[in-house]
């Protein structure tokens, strides 16, 4: 593989790409934030609610309004919080919901079409928080390898995050036992893995219907996920993400998984080399 191989996501594959019985697995960063609080920044909140409009535009325009009918959603989102209690991939996921709930109460779509909101479920009209969505665990998991790698780069700079993706101080970092890029996709791909044999359950229960999932996550997620089972690039290599920016995976009726990035379909490796705890 040529040395700096380098691409940036955008938002282009957060659109409506799915046929009847089939899944679509949306992975988007959430919005820019403040760092000194973790609030969500007014710029990139709009962002977001014209990425999330532009789907909803994109639906209308795929789909006839009876096929809508058949169209359910779910929202699940990385529980990250910032000090001041800031959630900024549950912020970001809600504004997508809140949408799309708007738009079925204009086309009086029934609201339970929305999983998180259907009272038949454990989901108490919230979006659903995972462990397995979270940012590096090097931030809450007390092993002293983000305070090894802050004191060996004075702070948290660009050398700090190299040294991090590329796994350059692996040996020290397995020694403490925290988290790596591999073990992140690891997650990721376990993830995946629930979100398809939910999937199943699904559309046994809900034959000739769509359901698409929306993921909110970290760019230090889709970054390696994309690099390792997608693109098969090196960690040296540069994934970028935009804010707000994402990936689609469609499940179909065969149980394949294609990625889409920036509007180009690929296939997506979704074996995972360790049993994992199940935590939805």
């Amino acid at each position: 593989m040529p040395n700096n191989m380098n691409l940036t996501i955008d938002s282009s594959a957060i659109t409506p790409m799915i046929n009847n019985n089939e899944t679509q697995l949306i992975f988007q960063r959430h919005c820019n934030y403040d760092r000194n609080n973790g609030g969500l920044i007014p710029e990139s909140i709009n962002e977001q609610i014209r990425v999330i409009t532009s789907f909803i535009d994109n639906l209308k325009t795929t789909f006839t309004l009876d096929e809508i009918q058949n169209t359910y959603f779910l929202f699940t989102s990385s529980n990250t919080t910032a000090k001041e209690n800031f959630k900024r991939c549950v912020e970001t996921t809600m504004i997508a919901m809140e949408l799309i709930k708007r738009f079925l109460q204009e086309n009086n779509i029934p609201l339970n079409h929305i999983i998180n909101l259907n009272e038949n479920t454990n989901f108490n009209g919230s979006i659903h928080e995972s462990k397995q969505l979270t940012e590096p665990q090097m931030f809450t998991d007390a092993t002293g390898y983000l305070d090894f790698l802050k004191t060996k780069h004075n702070g948290i700079n660009l050398d700090f995050w190299v040294d991090f993706e590329e796994d350059l101080s692996k040996e020290k970092r397995e020694e403490l036992g925290s988290e790596g890029p591999d073990e992140i996709v690891q997650r990721a791909v376990w993830y995946i893995n629930i979100l398809q044999r939910y999937a199943d359950y699904f559309h046994k229960k809900h034959p000739d219907c769509r359901l698409i999932v929306l993921n909110g996550t970290h760019y230090d997620l889709i970054s390696p996920l994309v690099k390792q089972r997608i693109l098969g690039w090196e960690k040296a290599d540069t994934v970028n993400v935009d804010y707000c920016g994402g990936i689609s995976l469609t499940l179909n009726e065969d149980g394949e998984i294609i990625a889409n990035i920036n509007g180009t379909s690929y296939p997506f490796d979704s074996q995972y080399n360790k049993p994992h705890h199940r935590h939805f």
